[in-house]
């Protein structure tokens, strides 16, 4: 994938979370409009998915997004759920935990307080958030890097 691409993808992401999608509805939009594979369901499975589920105590928006993402593209054309023995699945889990161990690696953790500071329960962490700004610094960066590895991914299974 092209450089400037991968910077059109990251600008829609962008957007799209400045707009108030959640990390993981912005996540999964711009990576099915990428594999051309619009499973609408999944961005509903993604839409309650904000702030960790208000709490910022669980697994990060985007890389939730970034999950599901892995499960859907290894699974097309799929009509039926996964058999466990289903090779498709088994590639499924094993691009999921690359993706995973990757984000660990490099940010340190997976916990979206624990990678913002933000409790989402908290009105006055929610405020700061946005008042300065921090997925910025910081959201922006887990997207990047979740996205560019869901792309090689694609094009991997592609």
């Amino acid at each position: 994938m092209r450089n400037e691409d991968l910077e059109a993808i990251w600008q829609e992401g962008v957007k799209l979370m400045a707009d108030g999608h959640t990390c993981a509805e912005a996540t999964l939009r711009v990576l099915q409009s990428s594999a051309a594979c619009s499973p609408l369901y999944c961005q509903w499975a993604a839409a309650g998915y904000m702030g960790a589920i208000s709490t910022g105590k669980t697994l990060c928006g985007t890389l939730f997004g970034g999950t599901v993402f892995l499960g859907c593209l290894h699974g097309r054309p799929g009509t039926q759920a996964p058999e466990i023995d289903d090779e498709r699945r088994s590639r499924a889990v094993e691009s999921v935990h690359r993706l995973f161990d990757g984000f660990l690696e490099r940010f340190g953790d997976t916990d979206c307080h624990a990678l913002t500071g933000c409790d989402w329960s908290n009105e006055e962490n929610v405020a700061r958030y946005y008042a300065q700004e921090v997925y910025k610094a910081k959201c922006f960066r887990y997207f990047e890097y979740v996205v560019a590895e869901c792309l090689d991914e694609m094009m991997v299974v592609a």
